[in-house]
């Protein structure tokens, strides 16, 4: 009767636990991801704030060329001649993604991200036209 009882509250546990496995809250579809992400990059969808290509290459040197050196391929993926919109790089850059830390505003001024932006033109990274 023992391994009974024990055995019947080992089994409710064990539904238990499976049961809250599967309420891990909403799923997204690959729809909804897709919309969402558009959603995103409407907010960076304007045009480039800056012209100071300068400033651009020093905030590239410092965040950017230890894992895409020169715009190629290093820890990260190549990125030159990709021909991105600004928006999408924008994004990216606050967002991070796959390998990519995120880099907010308290590590690259909105300033800066726009000299970024600007700078990137001329590896390629942004079509300036997209």
């Amino acid at each position: 009767m023992a391994k009974a009882l024990v055995f019947g509250l080992v089994a409710m546990g064990l539904v238990a636990v499976l049961a809250n496995c599967s309420k891990g809250g909403p799923t997204t579809t690959p729809e909804q991801a897709a919309a969402d992400r558009a959603k995103s990059l409407e907010a960076y969808d304007f045009p480039i704030g800056s012209t100071d290509i300068d400033q651009g290459a020093a905030v590239f040197e410092e965040f950017c060329e230890g894992c895409h050196p020169g715009g190629d391929e290093g820890d990260g993926p190549k990125i030159a001649g990709i021909a991105e919109s600004a928006s999408q790089v924008r994004f990216q850059v606050r967002s991070g993604g796959d390998d990519m830390p995120a880099f907010d505003s308290s590590k690259i001024s909105d300033e800066d991200l726009e000299a970024l932006v600007a700078y990137t033109v001329t590896l390629g990274v942004v079509d300036p036209s997209l």
